[in-house]
């Protein structure tokens, strides 16, 4: 990678190893997928269990004479399907190259997810099929949106392959209109997955209200990827001239903000956080707060009052809100669903009580980790991404997902999605 970042990855390798595999010989999938392990992680071994079995399927023999292509069958065949890879046995010494393969790959995939993606799905090869790109997109599950509208594109256009400048142009194109639609604090936030991944190797839980810190040389490499040739010069500059090793995300966000505006003093805060509006003249879409929603708020409120209200958000600038057309008609379609408007419909769920609520529940009083999910979710298509992610979230937080604040934020996402257009 250019930059050594053995000692993180290395920690990672050791958490994963303690929490799963531990001093035994051989473990089975089945624990690896239940351990409080990153899901990323996870999703590398499920993956690559699931290619083998698709490996040995190929290699049986079927007569044209049995009926597989029933629905029946098939509906069997996916219960046997999943019990076998659940199943799946590791030695010890097949876990370890896996293990230290998979945090490897997924360290990459964060810190430069255009070059990963270009060397993991098309590589050498002139061209490759798109069934190729779908299961290998499965072992990307951070940055959802690149397999998102990479699946999208895909199919919107029936693509069978693509080729090496196709599949190049396409993921310049979407990580371009990730850059430009967002502000300097939601660019520094869709990072909070490599923050999230470098903390996963702590065996000592963050404590409370302390902000994650990041090498800064990760931060370097993840803007050189993105070709933000300005950003990534400042960031050298505050390595090797403020002799700053570790970044917090709030740091991150002034850093891009005074790039992008020239302005030494410039600061970077969420557009978005509420302001103490008083309960009386809140918004009537507010209003209709369901009767469990109700009661969870009363029930905090009685116990303890806050101090203080949350920070007044400033004035962005240096963001461009216009989208660049450069996929053409169809491209525009495709990036929709990304435009900075459709996070503020998402923070605009939540009263300012229900905001405060779940910052302090799921997200341990880190607004920023809140705004980050936000960021992320609001670069997401259908609730079935949705949901997904918020298993993740949930689980990487050691968060009860039927926990009442949880089901009152998964419930606010689920009723948003379901009602919006660019579902289905």
């Amino acid at each position: 990678m250019g930059y050594i970042f053995e000692a993180e990855i290395e920690s990672i390798i050791h958490a994963v190893r303690v929490k799963t595999i531990g001093e035994e010989d051989d473990v089975f999938l089945r624990k690896i997928l239940s351990a409080n392990i990153h899901p990323a992680i996870k999703a590398y071994f499920k993956a690559e269990v699931e290619k083998t079995l698709s490996q040995e399927r190929r290699l049986e023999y079927r007569s044209k004479k049995l009926s597989y292509s029933l629905a029946e069958v098939k509906s069997l065949e996916e219960q046997i399907d999943l019990l076998l890879v659940q199943n799946y046995h590791f030695s010890l010494q097949e876990f370890e190259s896996l293990l230290d393969e998979s945090v490897h790959f997924h360290f990459n995939y964060l810190c430069r997810p255009q070059w990963t993606l270009l060397n993991f799905i098309v590589g050498e090869q002139r061209r490759v099929s798109s069934s190729t790109i779908e299961k290998r997109l499965k072992y990307c599950i951070d940055y959802s949106y690149f397999p998102e509208l990479i699946k999208r594109f895909i199919d919107d256009h029936g693509l069978v392959e693509v080729t090496y400048e196709e599949f190049k142009s396409l993921i310049e194109k979407i990580d371009h209109e990730v850059v430009v639609q967002h502000s300097s604090f939601e660019l520094a936030q869709i990072t909070r997955a490599l923050f999230d991944f470098v903390e996963s190797g702590k065996m000592v839980p963050q404590v409370e209200f302390e902000q994650q810190t990041l090498p800064i040389n990760a931060a370097i490499v993840f803007f050189d990827d993105k070709h933000l040739s300005d950003i990534r010069v400042r960031l050298e500059f505050e390595r090797d001239h403020n002799r700053v090793i570790q970044i917090t995300s709030d740091r991150l966000a002034d850093i891009i903000e005074i790039v992008r505006v020239g302005n030494e003093d410039a600061t970077a805060r969420p557009i978005d956080l509420p302001v103490g509006i008083p309960d009386d003249i809140q918004q009537v879409s507010h209003e209709a707060t369901d009767q469990s929603a109700s009661d969870i708020l009363d029930d905090e409120t009685s116990r303890e009052r806050e101090a203080g209200t949350v920070a007044q958000a400033t004035e962005n600038s240096g963001a461009s809100k216009t989208p660049s057309i450069i996929l053409g008609e169809e491209g525009e379609k495709l990036l929709a669903s990304m435009p900075s408007i459709k996070r503020k419909e998402i923070l605009d769920l939540l009263t300012e009580k229900e905001h405060r609520l779940i910052v302090k529940k799921l997200f341990f009083n880190d607004e920023p980790a809140f705004q980050g999910a936000v960021t992320e979710i609001s670069l997401l298509r259908t609730w079935d991404n949705v949901a997904q992610y918020l298993e993740m979230l949930f689980r990487a937080n050691e968060v009860d997902p039927y926990s009442k604040v949880a089901v009152l934020f998964t419930d606010k996402l689920f009723t948003h999605y379901h009602s919006s257009p660019a579902e289905g």
